[in-house]
């Protein structure tokens, strides 16, 4: 059964890394399609990264047996260095934490409900969820994952073939910058989420062919949709500036009733994200604490919940760039994992 283990894993690190940002196409253009055709090259060295990163984490995840990223840090870095990761992993988790609720808010405005609707819908939603501990994590992103990659890749898909060309002006003036940085950048924003949800992984694998085919299915996955979504992008970068959501851009023409179930995926994939902090949240906070997780798990949630009303897009733009450079040295561990101990 090592292919099923290792597909049920690779689904929740699909799930991790897929998020409000990436299904609504904003953080694939900030990070490689505004850098132009070059863009592959860095969606194929953010990937390989990628690949390194996650079977680094789980190795060490099942080596040491690790419950949460607390106890995955002991085992790299000494007592004052795991300290300060462990407060920014905790920082990262709560953050953004608040950015999916906002999410979820600002998609039921969308829908001319109410903010406040969408948010208590979330907390509802990932309650159900943390009953069943990783199961449920487990059972939300087999089910959600598949009909996301599936919704999106056929968007994508069906824009590159059949949308009339696009003629542009491309203007002589443009300065073209490396796209090496972004792309690493890009695999250190994930660093922490990867961090968070697979140091509680480890006893759900068996040897390393499962941990490295899991990495592997994984990153499979993410390079292709990553890649057919940025050429897709690329082809209506004259309309970036007039879309919040880029994703809305390639579906301007199309029917309501197809809009609004691309709308409701988007809230799933805020609704995966969200579960996989909180269940990150709650292994971690609950290891000093005799409260039942889904106890932990809804204190967590109705302390977070207000702070949604900064608003989605202010929080993006103040907090994802400032985790990118953070997480940089986090990048450098994971990636030296294997010699450092």
């Amino acid at each position: 059964m090592d292919w099923w283990k290792s597909i049920k894993v690779s689904v929740i690190i699909v799930g991790t890394i897929i998020g409000a940002g990436f299904a609504s196409g904003r953080e694939i253009w900030e990070f490689f399609g505004s850098y132009g055709e070059e863009s592959q090259w860095g969606i194929a060295l953010s990937m390989a990264l990628c690949f390194i990163c996650i079977g680094n984490i789980l190795t060490v995840s099942w080596q040491y047996q690790t419950q949460h990223y607390s106890e995955w840090f002991a085992q790299i870095l000494g007592k004052r260095i795991r300290k300060l990761f462990d407060g920014l992993v905790l920082l990262y988790l709560l953050t953004t934490t608040v950015v999916m609720f906002a999410g979820s808010g600002a998609t039921f405005a969308q829908w001319d409900r109410s903010f406040f609707e969408g948010v208590i819908l979330m907390i509802v939603a990932v309650l159900l969820v943390l009953f069943f501990d990783l199961k449920g994590l487990v059972a939300l992103n087999l089910l959600v994952i598949p009909l996301l990659l599936t919704g999106i890749l056929t968007v994508c898909v069906s824009f590159l073939l059949f949308s009339q060309p696009i003629v542009q002006v491309e203007s002589t003036n443009t300065i073209t910058l490396p796209i090496w940085p972004s792309a690493i950048t890009y695999t250190a924003f994930n660093a922490i989420s990867l961090v968070a949800v697979l140091s509680t992984l480890g006893k759900q694998l068996e040897n390393r062919f499962q941990i490295w085919l899991s990495s592997g299915m994984s990153v499979v996955s993410l390079t292709a949709i990553i890649f057919v979504y940025n050429r897709a992008l690329l082809k209506v970068k004259h309309l970036m500036t007039q879309y919040d959501i880029p994703l809305f851009a390639l579906i301007k023409d199309y029917s309501p009733l197809f809009t609004f179930l691309i709308t409701a995926l988007l809230w799933f994939a805020i609704y995966t994200t969200i579960a996989g902090n909180v269940h990150g949240l709650v292994f971690r906070i609950s290891a000093q604490s005799s409260l039942p997780r889904w106890l932990v798990g809804l204190i967590i949630l109705m302390i977070l919940a207000p702070f949604s009303q900064f608003g989605f897009s202010t929080l993006v733009q103040l907090l994802y760039p400032l985790y990118g450079i953070l997480n940089l040295f986090l990048l450098a561990v994971i990636l030296l994992s294997p010699i450092m101990k």
